[in-house]
């Protein structure tokens, strides 16, 4: 005889119905497949917001004075985010730079949303630093 362990939800399901939950163990779950299709799509959508949180936790997003520029998701932004985490981070200089950046850039940030002629100049310095990344 094989051991049949527990999930969660077959625990909790036997604080609402002792008596469904010995029922279901036995002779199998009796809920109509439409019942099951929702369940097992709720279980899912739960693993994927799950997974969506711990990677979205994992990537740095800060990238104050693209994001001011091109916009937070924009693909160049993502590019620039790429490059520091990939070629910047690894080395000490690299993280030094870093660390400058995200000391200066807020002020900077907040200097392009009020001149927006400042911001189309930055954005053209960025795009050939962009073109640069793109290239390496």
């Amino acid at each position: 005889m094989r051991k049949r362990y527990h999930s969660i939800t077959d625990i909790v399901a036997t604080v609402y119905c002792e008596q469904k939950a010995v029922y279901d163990r036995e002779r199998g779950d009796a809920r109509p497949l439409d019942v099951r299709i929702k369940a097992a799509t709720g279980t899912f959508e739960h693993l994927r917001f799950q997974v969506e949180g711990q990677t979205s936790q994992i990537v740095d997003k800060r990238c104050f004075i693209a994001s001011q520029v091109y916009g937070g998701e924009a693909w160049q932004t993502n590019t620039l985010r790429a490059w520091r985490d990939r070629v910047l981070m690894p080395r000490a200089t690299g993280r030094v730079a870093v660390r400058l950046y995200y000391a200066v850039s807020p002020g900077i940030a907040r200097v392009l949303e009020r001149w927006p002629r400042a911001a189309g100049l930055v954005r053209r310095a960025l795009d050939r630093l962009v073109v640069f990344v793109e290239g390496r």
